[in-house]
């Protein structure tokens, strides 16, 4: 009997799922890879000098703020969250309603703001970052790269490179680095109020 048109062989369409699911498993390897070898680069290059300072920062400002646009926002969300339990004054600038200038302006002299960035940077963080720079705060920059006008403004700069596909930068790398900022802060905050302990 002669089969008809769309009737597939079950056989046939077995092997034509077990190929889609084999792509898309080699697809997520491929990209769990890429990301396990951006953190084991962050960690044997990161600067443990630049980090001690950006820690430093973060423990004798009263205030911090973080700024993070379009794809870097969640780790800016990430680093408010993780920072609202510690004793820190905290603020995300968030730009809902179109609003970051608005909220960049409670920023105040001696706070830090800590912006997540990568190039091409958005012409609003640069602003912001600029006015808070006049208006006496302290900046950390988290982005890729140490050439521009972001680093160029900040008193610390931290560089980590995740790698992208399709246009969109993985988080994994940007994240473990603001994880491991908080971490080590929250150590020292630890520290510094456990009975007979003194800061360095």
């Amino acid at each position: 009997m002669r089969r008809l048109a769309g009737d597939a062989d079950p056989l046939c369409q077995g092997v034509a799922a077990a190929s889609v699911q084999q792509g898309n498993a080699r697809i997520a390897t491929e990209f769990l890879d890429e990301s396990i070898a951006a953190m084991q680069r962050l960690q044997s290059r990161l600067d443990a000098e630049t980090f001690g300072r950006a820690v430093q920062l973060m423990l004798r400002a009263d205030a911090i703020w973080l700024l993070g646009t379009q794809w870097s926002f969640p780790i800016a969300a990430c680093l408010e969250y993780a920072l609202r339990h510690t004793d820190k004054r905290v603020g995300l600038i968030s730009g809902l309603g179109g609003m970051q200038f608005g909220e960049a302006r409670s920023i105040r002299r001696d706070d830090l703001l800590i912006a997540i960035s990568c190039a091409p940077h958005a012409p609003e963080t640069l602003d912001i970052l600029e006015d808070a720079h006049h208006r006496g705060a302290r900046l950390i920059a988290i982005t890729d790269s140490l050439v521009g006008r972001l680093p160029a403004l900040a008193d610390c700069c931290l560089v980590v490179q995740d790698p992208s596909r399709f246009g969109f930068r993985t988080l994994t790398s940007t994240l473990g680095l603001a994880q491991s900022l908080f971490l080590a802060l929250a150590y020292r905050l630890e520290l510094d109020n456990a009975p007979g302990t003194a800061a360095d």
